[in-house]
């Protein structure tokens, strides 16, 4: 007779109670470690997995995404923000007003050529002329030496601007790069204590099945097993908001799949508040655009003041001329040596100075010019002339005092600025120092909470061998041993983020590397 259905479930159920029977019945299963023992192994000693792989844990990252140190981030932010590319067309420009405020100071030369004809007398005449025209500023109270020194400060304005914005740019990049490995990070811990849990949540409802366990510990187990789901889902959320916190400071697209590595192992450094405030208010790039801009008002104050200066211009034109009768409209032919024969160019010149002289608002002129002319038709031979002329305008130069007035004004704002900057900087400089200090402290709490968690994990672990702590207690301790652990990497981040803010407030990307400042760069 062959034994029933029910009679081999109630053997297998027997079996099974004294296979896994608890650790005080017997010294062989005290000795050997328990399931939970063995399932957290992975949670306090696993190695972890290499950054940009999937591995069994699954990873928000897509397979195929493109993997990117935190020097390949930074290079393509740079190339794809556009306010630095605007500054790149900016610095161009500032080349180009450099340019012509330069050529302002040389002769201004002009080559004319001139072609006419006319009737007098019932006889139709024929001239031309060559000339080259020149003026040159003899004196202008230096108003376009300044406008020259002033345009070369702008452009060294606009470079430091292309380093303020970059400065900036390499900060939020930084940001979103540590951010986004401590959120992989953590995404990692809940996954393995999701696995690791699982398995002693399905060892836990076995062992109720077969009504070894108590349903109070089987509820509280499952909340637990809730609570690290949502703990995971939440890890998740933060690793794809991360993700795109970093491609909006890279500004690329939001569907490209791009992943990055491990950040270096974090190495503390000496930091001196004193030191860094004074490399701060050196090289920091508002400071020496702030202090570039008073220099840049004080040419332009200087420009105001030369326009309440006389004015002393030279003028001249040097060339060939010559005017003549067309002989055919008297039915002559020339040929035949009778009338009217071909005239030669001549020497056709003028030179002279021009002189303005502002006074209390109204301008007084004087020019003295003399000048040579070619014979024309009416007349048979050349005129020689010098003529002097004299000219005062009424209160036409009124906008010399307004001119003065606003540079005195900009001046003012200019030092206000920098004040201004100065106490900012020093700010930043202050906050940023005091965040390392606390990041520093934040993670030496951290470091002794997780050996405190792990101490903590292999007593409860003991215990449960021992059978007096329950699965729950274990997976609590393991819970809080992985919390632990995300405070660690989440200050380590804060360590980075604060490196990378002190380097920010210094105004040298790489400031604790590389401590000498890359002066009189144009961007490239």
């Amino acid at each position: 007779m062959r034994p029933s259905k029910l009679t081999l479930i109630i053997w297998a159920v027997i079996l099974a109670l004294g296979t896994q029977a608890s650790p005080s019945f017997s010294e062989d299963m005290a000795d050997s470690p328990s399931e939970v023992e063995r399932s957290s192994v992975s949670v306090i000693g696993q190695d972890r997995l290499p950054a940009g792989t999937q591995g069994e844990l699954g990873s928000p990252i897509s397979e195929g995404a493109q993997v990117l140190t935190l020097d390949e981030c930074i290079d393509i932010a740079i190339k794809n923000h556009l306010p630095l590319k605007t500054v790149k067309k900016s610095v161009k420009l500032a080349q180009w007003r450099l340019f012509e405020a330069r050529r302002n100071l040389l002769p201004k030369v002009g080559i004319r050529m001139e072609e006419h004809t006319g009737q007098i007398g019932g006889r139709r005449f024929y001239g031309k002329s060559t000339s080259v025209d020149l003026q040159q500023t003899l004196m202008h109270g230096g108003e376009f030496l300044y406008t020259m020194m002033q345009a070369q400060m702008n452009l060294k304005i606009v470079n430091k601007e292309y380093a303020r914005i970059k400065n900036e740019l390499i900060l939020q990049v930084k940001k979103g790069y540590y951010t986004f490995a401590k959120a992989k990070e953590n995404f990692k811990m809940q996954m393995e204590l999701s696995r690791e849990v699982s398995r002693i949540s399905d060892m836990v409802i076995k062992e109720f099945e077969a009504g070894v366990t108590a349903n109070l510990e089987l509820l509280n187990v499952n909340s637990q097993m809730n609570q690290i789901r949502f703990q995971q889902a939440s890890a998740k959320g933060d690793v794809e908001v991360a993700e795109l916190i970093l491609k909006q400071a890279m500004n690329i697209d939001s569907n490209e799949k791009i992943d990055i590595t491990t950040p270096d192992e974090f190495k503390k450094v000496s930091v001196d508040y004193e030191n860094i405030l004074h490399d701060a208010l050196v090289h920091r790039p508002e400071m020496q655009i702030n202090s570039m801009m008073i220099q840049y008002y004080i040419y332009e104050k200087k420009v105001a003041r030369s326009k309440s200066w006389p004015k002393v211009d030279f003028i001249g034109s040097f060339g060939m001329a010559k005017e003549e009768y067309i002989s055919k409209d008297a039915g002559v032919d020339p040929a035949n040596g009778t009338v009217d024969a071909d005239q030669k160019m001549e020497q056709q010149w003028y030179a002279g100075v021009k002189c303005s002289i502002p006074l209390w608002g109204s301008t007084g002129e004087y020019s003295y010019t003399k000048e040579q002319w070619a014979p024309v038709v009416s007349a048979y031979r050349g005129t020689s002339t010098i003529t002097s002329s004299y000219k005062f305008n009424f209160l036409d130069n009124l906008a010399q005092f307004s001119d003065k007035a606003s540079a005195d004004v900009d001046m003012d704002r200019a030092r206000q600025e920098l004040i201004k900057t100065k106490q900012d900087v020093t700010l930043e400089v202050k906050e940023a120092c005091f965040n390392y200090e606390k990041a520093l402290l934040q993670l030496e709490t951290a470091i002794n909470k997780v050996k405190y968690q792990e101490g903590d994990l292999e007593l409860t672990k003991f215990r449960r061998q021992m059978d007096e702590a329950q699965d729950s207690n274990v997976i609590e301790s393991m819970i809080k041993l992985a919390q632990e652990k995300f405070g660690q990497v989440q200050a380590i981040s804060d360590c980075h983020i604060a490196i990378a803010s002190i380097s920010k407030a210094v105004g040298i990307p790489e400031y604790f590397n590389d401590p000498e400042p890359e002066n009189g760069k144009n961007p490239k």
